[in-house]
């Protein structure tokens, strides 16, 4: 059996035009086998467009095929404008037209495809087809849920709200008939609807949303192949709940986007379908109806985003007072809360995060009146979310407002509760970074830098955290790294004139992520301190005309210059703890620990000055001897004697003299940096190289690390 599909699609064309007595074989199985390839994998616009041809037009195949090969429609990529003609042109009576059923479940087919036409207009160009037809019972339901779905200003003509209240007389009040009418009452505000007519409207549910998964699956999955990265859905089309929004329901709070307002000079974005739309129609788009409709409309956001109106941002603070107010009472009178209320905020906080907005000054209000007797319970993740999202001020006053009661409501002494906190003030400062880089000098807060304060703050959490002795301690660590990196960032986008004032970790904080036993975390940690030093030295080597410069006293750079060269001392010179260096604060240890460090040192045969170098690190002896290990592979036709580790300078000389590999010790060092580069951890090489003078003066430092390897 073949497994091309436009051979089965053949096949199956060949057994519809002859009778089933007539035929050699059931076609049952051939229509099995393009069934379960559709589903699998979509059909290409060529196979597709066959598959309607057999199915528009009248044939001999049973009711369980008809329905299969219908449910089997799914376009791997665009629907064409062929197939859509062909479903159009089949509607209807006639002698060659397939039966009522095959058109009812290809007009829901259409419905299911609205989002993924090759040429959305083109259901709008045969809306009088569509419409005429509406006087056939079977199909006028779902006639009337793709009408809703194509219906725009421009279609709603008196002629045709007459028609449609006149078909309602005589029908009487059907369900999908009354919500088509309101779908023209929202374009056609004077056309009067009975409440007995309102109560019966359909919603138009979506015909199968278990298909339509399985269809945005399949889109995905093509989609990926050919463009990575690219979206089925367009952003340029307003978003209508259970069609191409998929996360609101049937009661969702937000009201669907509607323009009733409108005149013949201005236009709707529910008239807008494409990108080239939307920029051809922007200068005379109508505000919708309700301007709340923004936190879920992706088209409204741009178009507020490319036309800002105050009046738009007032109304929507209006909206959010009152439904927040109404909120707020029914916590009080201790009333569950519901669902509608947590859409609100975790689409007003992804909104002020799409569009950079900040938050409507209702928002403010909601959270100060909610957070003094919060319990941590209700609301949790949007509430963290939002406050995240707060404005740039003192950080003393958000304490107090804020921050104070969410830590708590929510720290209870374990890890996950401390690292929760953590996560929302690395939020926090990254929007408040943000912020402070688009901010001017004159706006600045002086010395109350509010991005200083909170770095200074959280440096306690962070050791608090780092203290803890629950698992997993790996994750904790990666946390604090990950706030003390969004703290470098700002400081390397920092302009000349209106620099970020630099604020250092504790000491205590530095030395206990240096000895912590993970390669990455000494990798990120040099890194960071990476990016610090080139900020210090943009800070003092500042001679821009016009440029703002921030001193800052002698024996705070000291202290992180102490930082450099305590860990150049243990990584590099073979000299940890060594305090007698100039800055050197020899890791802060202790007398005492040191004493106990040295008869360690003695027991295990190993000199405590070189227990953390390159060589010796349990954290890095292991990629050391590795990267000599492939030099000796290279070179294994050239030597006898190969090294025992671990590599130390008197060890290397040795070696040479052996008939082992002819290697310098800086040239082992460089090869190790080279070696830790090329495996994605080059925090440690990057220090080094901007740290050392004996490095920091050879230009071609990274470059020739290679070359250098083979240096005598």
């Amino acid at each position: 059996m073949s497994s091309d599909p436009i051979k089965w699609v053949d096949d199956i064309r060949a057994a519809s035009l002859v009778t089933a007595r007539q035929r050699a074989n059931k076609p049952d199985h051939i229509v099995r086998l393009l069934t379960d390839h559709a589903y699998e994998n979509g059909l290409s616009a060529e196979v597709l467009d066959q598959v309607v041809d057999v199915l528009a037009s009248k044939n001999h195949l049973d009711q369980s095929c008809t329905v299969a090969l219908v449910k089997s429609l799914y376009p791997e990529s665009s629907v064409p404008d062929d197939a859509v003609f062909k479903v159009i042109g089949c509607l209807g009576q006639g002698v060659n037209k397939p039966n009522a059923n095959t058109q009812n479940g290809l007009l829901k087919w259409l419905i299911m495809v609205y989002d993924v036409l090759e040429h959305p207009r083109l259901l709008s160009r045969l809306y009088r087809v569509l419409f005429n037809l509406l006087d056939m019972i079977s199909l006028r339901a779902t006639l009337c849920h793709l009408l809703s779905l194509i219906t725009r200003r421009k279609h709603v003509r008196p002629y045709r709200i007459q028609m449609l209240l006149e078909l309602a007389r005589i029908v009487g009040e059907e369900p999908a008939l009354v919500g088509l009418i309101r779908v023209f009452k929202d374009y056609y505000p004077d056309i009067i609807i009975q409440n007995t007519a309102k109560a019966r409207a359909s919603l138009f549910q979506h015909p199968s949303k278990a298909w339509k998964e399985r269809l945005s699956e399949i889109q995905q999955k093509h989609a990926s192949k050919d463009q990575p990265g690219t979206e089925v859905y367009s952003s340029f089309k307003v978003a209508r709940r259970g069609v191409n929004v998929a996360n609101r329901g049937r009661n969702s709070a937000l009201p669907d986007l509607r323009t009733s307002h409108a005149n013949e000079s201005t236009v709707t974005l529910e008239e807008v379908e494409t990108v080239d739309d939307f920029i051809d129609k922007l200068d005379r788009i109508e505000l919708p109806n309700q301007i709340v409709s923004i936190l879920g409309d992706p088209l409204l956001q741009k178009y507020l985003d490319l036309k800002p109106s105050n009046v738009a941002l007032k109304r929507l603070d209006n909206w959010l007072s009152t439904f927040m107010a109404e909120e707020l009472n029914s916590l009080v009178d201790n009333e569950v809360p519901n669902g509608r209320m947590s859409e609100v905020l975790s689409c007003l906080a992804k909104y002020a995060q799409v569009t950079r907005s900040p938050l409507p000054p209702s928002c403010y209000r909601f959270l100060k009146s909610l957070l003094p007797n919060w319990q941590g319970s209700v609301y949790r993740d949007e509430v963290l979310q939002l406050s995240a999202l707060l404005p740039l001020e003192p950080f003393e006053g958000a304490f107090q407002t804020y921050f104070i009661h969410i830590e708590t409501a929510l720290l209870d002494n374990t890890l996950a509760s401390k690292l929760g906190i953590l996560q929302l003030y690395t939020n926090l400062l990254r929007h408040w970074t943000t912020l402070s880089l688009n901010k001017k000098p004159s706006t600045r807060h002086g010395n109350d830098d509010p991005l200083s304060n909170l770095v200074t703050y959280v440096d306690v959490l962070c050791l608090t955290i780092l203290d803890s002795p629950s698992d997993p301690r790996s994750s904790a660590v990666s946390h604090v790294l990950t706030f003390w990196e969004t703290a470098t960032v700002g400081l390397s986008h920092s302009r000349p004139y209106s620099p970020l004032r630099i604020t250092i970790p504790s000491a205590p904080l530095v030395y206990a992520l240096l000895f912590t036993p993970s390669l990455s975390t000494l990798s990120r940690l040099c890194s960071i301190l990476v990016l610090y030093k080139q900020a210090f030295e943009a800070a003092m080597a500042t001679s821009t005309p016009g440029a703002q410069r921030i001193d800052y006293p002698r024996p705070y750079v000291n202290q992180f210059n102490g930082y450099l060269m305590d860990i150049c001392n243990c990584l590099w010179r073979n000299r940890a703890f060594n305090a007698d260096d100039v800055n050197a604060l020899g890791c802060l240890a202790p007398r005492e620990i040191l004493s106990a460090l040295r008869q360690h040192a003695d027991q295990v045969t190993c000199p405590l000055p070189t227990m953390f170098s390159l060589s010796h690190s349990s954290v890095l002896c292991a990629v050391s001897i590795a990267s000599f290990r492939a030099l000796e592979d290279e070179r294994a036709e050239e030597i006898e004697v190969r090294h025992a580790g671990p590599v130390t300078q008197r060890s290397l000389a040795a070696l040479g003299s052996e008939g082992g590999i002819q290697l310098s010790w800086a040239a082992y060092r460089l090869e190790v940096l080279g070696w830790l580069e090329g495996r994605g951890v080059g925090g440690v090489s990057s220090l080094m190289y901007n740290t050392m003078k004996h490095l920091l003066s050879n230009s071609k430092g990274r470059e020739s690390v290679g070359e250098r390897s083979q240096i005598v």
